[in-house]
């Protein structure tokens, strides 16, 4: 209890000092995989389901955040020759590398994390809803609303470890609040 009091305390310091001390942010955006199992003859399948994000990063320094994420890539799975719609959950881990940018700030980012793959079924197959080991790497760029206040577009890609090696695009756009 004594450490919540301290921890308190110093975000209280920190925020009256107009210190920034962490970013929130959600975002919404669509998904494609590369060369996806369930569409053989296409480079890029679409998703028709959306990707949702949301983050929570802290400043390292005035440019590098350290960023927690979890964000939901719509993929299809082969099972036995039939394509079983899912999404792979990540929560992922990384560091943002912020610079300016044309209109606002640029984001080059990468991290690592666990993927666990979730079927739409109700009753599953046995053995296709694991967690494995993924990473990803990503550029975007924040536009300024309020000097606290950030609209952001990113895009990511996603790759697991998954028996298939699904490579997941994401573009998102959303809003991020410093605080």
């Amino acid at each position: 209890m004594r450490w919540i009091g301290v921890a308190l305390l110093a975000l209280g310091t920190a925020s009256a000092a107009s210190a920034q001390v962490a970013w929130f942010g959600a975002s919404w955006g669509t998904s494609w995989e590369w060369q996806a199992p369930s569409s053989p003859n296409t480079n890029f399948l679409h998703s028709s389901d959306g990707a949702p994000a949301v983050f929570v990063a802290f400043p390292i320094d005035g440019s590098t955040l350290f960023r927690l994420q979890a964000a939901d890539l719509p993929h299809v799975t082969m099972i036995d020759g039939v394509g079983w719609p899912g999404h792979y959950r990540a929560y992922t881990a990384g560091i943002d590398y912020l610079m300016d940018g044309s209109f606002g700030r640029s984001v080059f980012s990468a991290g690592f994390g666990s993927y666990a793959f979730n079927l739409k079924a109700k009753q599953p197959p046995a053995g296709y809803e694991e967690s494995k080991f993924g990473w990803y790497v990503g550029v975007g760029e924040w536009f300024p609303v309020t000097r606290r206040t950030w609209v952001t577009a990113e895009i990511k890609m996603n790759r697991t470890q998954h028996p298939e090696r699904p490579q997941i695009f994401t573009a998102n756009v959303g809003l991020a609040f410093g605080w």
